[in-house]
Formats: C-alpha cells, sequence, structure tokens
C-alpha cells in the first residue's frame, strides 16, 4: 500500500490531459487509493478546467468545479512535472510505448539484417548456380575424356596385338630370308652338278666315238 500511495502522491498537484478525448480534465488538489479484490484504484480529487476563453489562456475561476473520477493505473500514460497524460486503458503507458518503440526499432534492424543476408544468400545462390553449371560442364568433359580413354586403350590393345603381328612377320622374313639363302646354295650346288655331270657326260660321249673310229682321245 505504501508503494500504491508514493504513486499516487506524484499525481497531485497535476494537470489531468485525456489522450482519448484531447482535452484537459482538470487539476489535481488530492488523491486516494481505493482497493477491490486484487485491483487496485486512483481515485483523483480535482478541480474541473471550465470559463476557458478564446485565446486559451489560464485565468483564475476557470477552477471552480471540484469532482473526482476513478482512474486504473494502467490507464496512466506518463506522468510529467506538470501534468498527467490519460489513456482510459485505450493508449498504452509510456513504458509499453517506448519498449513497442524498441521493439519496432529492432524488429526494423531484424529486418534490415536479415535483408542483408538474403542478398548473401541470393549471391551465394548465383555462385551455387554458376558453380553446378561448371561442375556439369566438368562433368561432360570428363565423360568425353572416359570416351578418349576407352578408345585409346582399345587402340592401344590393337597396337599391341599388331606389334605382336609385325614381330611375327618379321620372324617369318627372317626365316623366308634364310631359306632363300639355302634355296640359292641348293641352286647353285645344283647348276654346279649339273654342269659337271654335263661335261663328263659330253666328253665320255666324245671319247667313246673317237674311239670307234679309232680316233685319238679328245682331251676336252
Amino acid at each position: 500500500m505504501s508503494e500504491q500511495q508514493g504513486q499516487g502522491n506524484q499525481l497531485v498537484n497535476r494537470f489531468v490531459i485525456s489522450l482519448t478525448d484531447g482535452k484537459i480534465l482538470g487539476y489535481v488538489t488530492g488523491i486516494n487509493v481505493e482497493v477491490e479484490g486484487d485491483q487496485f484504484y486512483f481515485i483523483l480529487k480535482m478541480k474541473v478546467l471550465e470559463n476557458i476563453g478564446k485565446t486559451g489562456e489560464f485565468h483564475p475561476g476557470m477552477f471552480t468545479t471540484e469532482k473526482k473520477i476513478k482512474i486504473k493505473p494502467n490507464d496512466i500514460v506518463n506522468v510529467g512535472r506538470d501534468a498527467i497524460i490519460i489513456g482510459n486503458g485505450m493508449v498504452p503507458p509510456l513504458r509499453e510505448i517506448e519498449r513497442l518503440n524498441q521493439i519496432a526499432m529492432e524488429y526494423n534492424s531484424l529486418v534490415r539484417e536479415l535483408e542483408e543476408k538474403e542478398k548473401v544468400i541470393n549471391k551465394y545462390k548465383e555462385e551455387n548456380y554458376q558453380l553446378s553449371k561448371q561442375v556439369e560442364e566438368l562433368r561432360r568433359e570428363l565423360k568425353k575424356l572416359q570416351v578418349i580413354k576407352e578408345d585409346f586403350e582399345h587402340l592401344k590393345e590393337q597396337l599391341i596385338k599388331q606389334e605382336g603381328q609385325l614381330e611375327m612377320a618379321k620372324e617369318y622374313i627372317r626365316l623366308l630370308e634364310g631359306l632363300r639363302h639355302d634355296i640359292d646354295q641348293i641352286k647353285a650346288d645344283v647348276e654346279k652338278l649339273v654342269k659337271g655331270y654335263i661335261e663328263d657326260s659330253v666328253r665320255r660321249i666324245v671319247n667313246e666315238e673317237l674311239n670307234a673310229r679309232g680316233l685319238k682321245r679328245t682331251l676336252i
């Protein structure tokens, strides 16, 4: 109750201004605290503003009638040096407004931060897209290289096979050359034998003919 009384003392000797009505309700001259269940209220005793001039200036006699109003603590928007601002429960207290402003500032800051992060994300998405294209191109090149490698291996096998066949052909040629040498030698031997045989046969025939005729034997 002492805390509530302390809050109440801050409301005395101040103007009461209603934000919802847009006018000065009066000037607080006293205050009481009323408790109903778990809720307490401020009973403001105040002089009502009346007989205001067209100039809007304060003058004696403006506050004549006295009245009491009952307000909840959360009806109070702000308490200043000269006035109490009330919102009749429709306007949050200044602390709530400040808190909401702080929340709004934090929200706007988060929005800007998210926008920056979204820009970074979009940048990374673009980079990822470009990298994906490069990876796809590299995959195609890799497939081409694999095909070339397979063709190379097949060609290599054919070359190895052809090298084996070439080696066999060389060996066959060497064999044929050896056979040709042997054939030439045999041919030379045969020609020599044939020549000697023919010469011996001719000499023998001539000698027999000469002997038959009683002539000397030929010197051939």
